[in-house]
């Protein structure tokens, strides 16, 4: 490997990041390349290479960090373990939905790195300590996980293509669809956090509360 020249400014990993997620906050995912990636930093594209071996890597890291800013101070021991777990839920929500453009990152991809691993870890450790079984714990954690990505990487792309989205129905004839417009009609004046709420629920109710062991009472 040729030494550094003098006066070359010394880039990291955490740079390389940081200018990613600026690029895809802004202009989106799609854009994201490494060749504008270097532009944006003032570097040409070789000096990437030297840190990050591909996109599929830089996709890797920029999971990382969104998994980083998983807030875990919202969890609280003294709290029932199906109360933890919706707690975790909605910070892992949050975290992705600071960049929405790149939540699609994380529906395209196993988690697979130790900080992305770290709010798994954190709900297990919950529901083994309920008395879930292994397969029981592990079952509510993919399947919870799964809902959070979904639903937020659906709300993400309402959020960034709103351009693209219109809140009728065109041309469809509410006489062919009764059922439907009566529900709307009747309904409330919900929206994707009420939804995210009422699903997350439903999901902890099921695969959580149901499946806590009572504790054996004391002799």
């Amino acid at each position: 490997m040729s030494a550094r020249k003098a006066n070359t400014p010394t880039l990291t990993r955490e740079q390389i990041v940081a200018a990613a997620i600026t690029l895809v906050d802004r202009e989106g995912l799609d854009a994201l390349s490494m060749r504008k990636l270097a532009a944006e930093l003032g570097m040409g594209p070789m000096s990437l290479y030297y840190h990050v071996k591909d996109k599929s890597a830089l996709y890797d890291l920029i999971l990382d960090a969104v998994m980083g800013d998983v807030d875990y101070s919202v969890d609280d021991p003294g709290l029932p373990p199906h109360e933890r777990i919706i707690r975790m839920a909605r910070a892992f929500r949050m975290a992705l939905l600071a960049h929405p453009h790149a939540t699609v990152i994380a529906m395209g991809r196993s988690m697979r790195t130790s900080t992305q691993l770290k709010p798994v870890e954190a709900m297990l450790s919950v529901l083994l300590g309920a008395g879930l079984s292994p397969d029981e714990a592990i079952r509510a954690v993919n399947v919870i996980g799964q809902f959070v990505v979904g639903t937020t990487t659906m709300y993400a792309n309402h959020l960034t293509q709103s351009e693209h989205h219109d809140d009728d129905f065109g041309d469809i004839d509410p006489e062919d669809f009764p059922n439907l417009m009566a529900a709307l009609s009747a309904a409330g004046t919900g929206g994707w956090d009420v939804d995210f709420e009422a699903g997350l629920q439903a999901l902890v109710e099921g695969l959580v509360v149901a499946r806590v062991r009572p504790e054996s009472p004391t002799t």
